[in-house]
């Protein structure tokens, strides 16, 4: 019995057209939708500090930037600044991201981790570091190495082809074929 496969985005005019099969897209969907919900550990957080997973979602992603303007923020992860707004008023409220205003536009202020921010997304990473260690815990250093590299591959792909930037060939795909 074959799967039924459907076309990715339509390759470069000198690469063959890839197949990806239902399977692999469904499982990506599984594992992104259980990542996504995984328990905040409340003792990773403030004592009184809620943090809703979209909360931490958005404290994660201030972090990956250092300092960013809200609208900066809202751009890069393409929702209106108005639907962040509150979340990040949260986070402020709590503690865990700081506003510093724009020397430059007094309208404007930088949103940065604090330190108690950063306390919290270490311990919750670890927290999910955990849960995943307990998910592979049969799998051998070669499966989880091969499953870490594929998975980045697999994201840098997917942002060139999000972003609208040519596939560049990589070491990995030179040795496929000596397989």
């Amino acid at each position: 019995m074959t799967t039924p496969t459907t076309e990715a985005a339509a390759p470069p005019i000198d690469q063959p057209p890839t197949r990806v099969s239902i399977g692999l897209e469904r499982s990506l969907t599984q594992v992104a939708q259980v990542i996504f919900r995984l328990e905040i550990p409340h003792d990773a957080l403030p004592d009184g500090a809620p943090i809703s997973r979209t909360g931490y979602w958005l404290l994660v992603r201030v972090s990956e930037q250092g300092s960013t303007r809200l609208s900066d923020l809202a751009e890069r992860i393409e929702l209106d600044t108005s639907t962040i707004s509150r979340q990040i008023r949260d986070l402020v409220a709590a503690g865990l991201i700081a506003r510093t205003p724009d020397p430059a536009d007094g309208r404007a202020a930088f949103l940065s981790v604090t330190e108690q921010g950063a306390a919290v997304v270490e311990a919750v990473s670890e927290s999910r570091r955990r849960v995943l260690a307990q998910a592979i815990a049969g799998w051998t250093d070669e499966e989880r190495n091969a499953l870490a590299s594929g998975l980045l591959r697999l994201g840098s792909g997917l942002q060139c082809v999000r972003d609208g930037h040519a596939l560049e060939p990589s070491a990995t795909d030179a040795h496929e074929g000596q397989r």
